[in-house]
């Protein structure tokens, strides 16, 4: 180990390591809470589809809250590290990650506490059951250039994380192990916490005018399915197609993550964690963001109803979640 740190120390004397990519899955990146401010630039903010799991994951490594880690879409992804750290799986109530050492032996870790890893250790995280996504933490942090303040990859824009695109095989990231001794952590009921949902809260506008009472119904009354075009950008929905009054086109005005677009083809699109920073489409409504997260983990295919709240209900939301994500933070919880 002596060796090993002589020739692989910063110019500070902190120790750089090296994680290795095996295999990436179909969608892999660097993620954190993102950078806001710049959309007026045409910046998008980007960061974790699902805050809650990097929230969660983060605390349970002893990282600040918006640290960098690894979002994976479906699972796949296998790879190395070469110094010891602390790791976390969450955002899926069910999914394990596989540890294997150079020995051969594996562990496998359930979601929503932690494990040590040694040098040498491979991580595998199969195919997911539990979820459509989830927040791999470790307790280092990533050798990689901040632009506008965030590592998050965005991958339209070509920013941050490993050169502005997915992780690929072969792929390294050099990092810096954080120096603390390894705390044992799990959340307080990460299954329930992270259980998949089939209801989503909204609040609409601002376009809502442009639609009848009746087209408003349609989209309130009926279930909708994910469609299997989803990506970091937006979801598409399937259902009854809603009519506009006039057009779905108007003056391009800003987005926010949540916003449901409705396009002229009446199929509304929810605009996710790398959508763009002004569009042209009519916004009849606004997932609150209590339920972001319990919506990026849901598979395509899966039915959702749509339940219409008032903004102060919202706001009402908004701080039970936080509550109950604070609760899932503390292990003095009985």
């Amino acid at each position: 180990m002596q060796g090993w740190a002589a020739t692989h120390r910063t110019n500070t004397g902190r120790l750089m390591a090296n994680l290795s990519i095996i295999a990436a899955g179909p969608y892999t990146t660097v993620q954190d809470s993102g950078r806001t401010g710049y959309q007026a630039f045409g910046v998008p903010e980007g960061g974790t589809m699902d805050d809650d799991a990097r929230i969660c994951g983060n605390w349970l490594v002893g990282n600040s809250a918006d640290a960098a880690g690894l979002e994976v879409y479906i699972g796949g992804l296998h790879f190395t590290v070469d110094a010891p750290l602390v790791i976390a799986l969450t955002g899926t109530p069910s999914d394990q990650l596989h540890i294997t050492n150079q020995s051969g032996a594996e562990r496998r870790i359930e979601a929503g506490q932690t494990s040590q890893l040694e040098s040498g250790d491979s991580v595998f995280l199969p195919p997911m059951r539990g979820s459509n996504l989830a927040f791999i933490a470790l307790s280092c942090v990533f050798d990689l250039p901040a632009v506008y303040g965030s590592l998050s990859t965005s991958l339209n824009a070509q920013l941050g994380g490993l050169d502005g695109r997915r992780l690929a095989a072969g792929d390294r990231i050099k990092f810096t192990p954080q120096e603390c001794p390894y705390q044992p952590r799990a959340l307080h009921d990460n299954a329930n916490f992270f259980a998949p949902a089939d209801s989503l809260s909204v609040v609409l506008g601002p376009q809502d005018y442009a639609f009848a009472a009746e087209e408003i119904d349609k989209l309130l009354s009926h279930e909708w399915t994910l469609s299997p075009k989803m990506d970091r950008m937006g979801i598409r929905l399937t259902g009854p197609s809603i009519a506009h009054k006039n057009s779905a086109d108007i003056l391009s005005d800003g987005i926010v993550k949540g916003a449901v677009q409705v396009p002229g083809d009446g199929q509304p699109i929810i605009m996710m964690a790398d959508h763009q920073t002004t569009g042209g489409y009519t916004k009849i409504a606004c997932i609150i963001s209590a339920d972001l997260g319990k919506l990026a983990r849901l598979h395509a295919h899966k039915k959702i109803s749509l339940v219409t709240v008032t903004q102060s209900e919202a706001e009402a939301l908004a701080g039970q979640h936080a509550a109950e994500l604070a609760k899932q933070q503390r292990n003095d919880v009985a």
